[in-house]
């Protein structure tokens, strides 16, 4: 395991990952891991047990920070996990990753940042790797929808959605999404009462609707934290990971 990997520094603060390898020759498929905390607090840390789990299971993994919010507002959170991802192609020799075949990984925050990323790769010119899959667990969606006076996100994206409409709009990942977006595998406890359920089904059934292989996975009587320790989602997060990325024979 490498800690403390500096993957870049913005406004003097040192965006760290620690990568996490599997035993054996690689090249290795590789996961960028995405901690939540309401785009405002957590930390990479808070990803260690999954981080772990997939190196177990074959997979180079590296979970990374992120600027947070209040002080760093939207897109500022977007621009690190792109950043991240590019560190991680331009050090794939030393960690033996294999490019081709890197996912996102994130829960609550996490997962809206890894599904905004592989979505907006999809809706232009790719300036950044590209993401082959996705696993989101509880992850928000849709921005478009709030109350146009709420300020509940004014902390994250600069104001009301009447006074930003363009910002919820590009934050929110179902709005990029095109027939050229990675698969994506949806975790989401049914008794959430922080993400609605429905975030992640709808973004579900936009790409189901367009041929896209997805999956949602419903964490039975589980709520937002809930679902992120459900051994039985990360299983099956795991078996979609080895369908999307893993070579045959591996």
């Amino acid at each position: 395991m490498f800690r403390n990997q500096v993957f870049a520094e913005r406004e003097g603060t040192k965006l760290m990952a620690d990568v996490y390898l599997p035993s054996g020759d690689g090249p290795f498929p590789a996961v960028l891991m995405i901690h939540g905390g309401a785009w405002a607090s957590g930390s990479r840390s808070n990803m260690a047990a999954h981080a772990l789990y997939l190196a177990n299971h074959g997979y180079a993994v590296a979970a990374i920070s992120y600027r947070l919010a209040p002080m760093h507002r939207f897109p500022a959170q977007l621009e690190d996990c792109q950043e991240a991802l590019d560190w991680l192609v331009e050090h794939s020799q030393e960690f033996e990753i294999d490019t081709a075949r890197i996912a996102g990984w994130g829960h609550s925050a996490g997962g809206h940042l890894a599904c905004l990323v592989a979505a907006m790769q999809s809706a232009g010119t790719p300036s950044h790797p590209l993401l082959k899959a996705v696993v989101a667990g509880a992850a928000p969606c849709d921005f478009t929808n709030e109350p146009l006076l709420s300020h509940r996100l004014a902390f994250f994206l600069g104001g009301s959605r009447a006074e930003a409409p363009g910002t919820y709009e590009k934050a929110s990942p179902v709005a990029h999404v095109t027939a050229k977006c990675p698969p994506i595998f949806f975790f989401h406890g049914t008794e959430d009462n922080v993400v609605p359920i429905g975030q992640a089904q709808v973004m579900h059934e936009k790409l189901t609707d367009l041929g896209i292989p997805s999956v949602f996975y419903q964490s039975q009587g589980r709520g937002h934290f809930g679902c992120l320790i459900d051994q039985d989602a990360r299983q099956e997060a795991l078996k979609f990971l080895d369908q999307q990325l893993k070579l045959e024979g591996s």
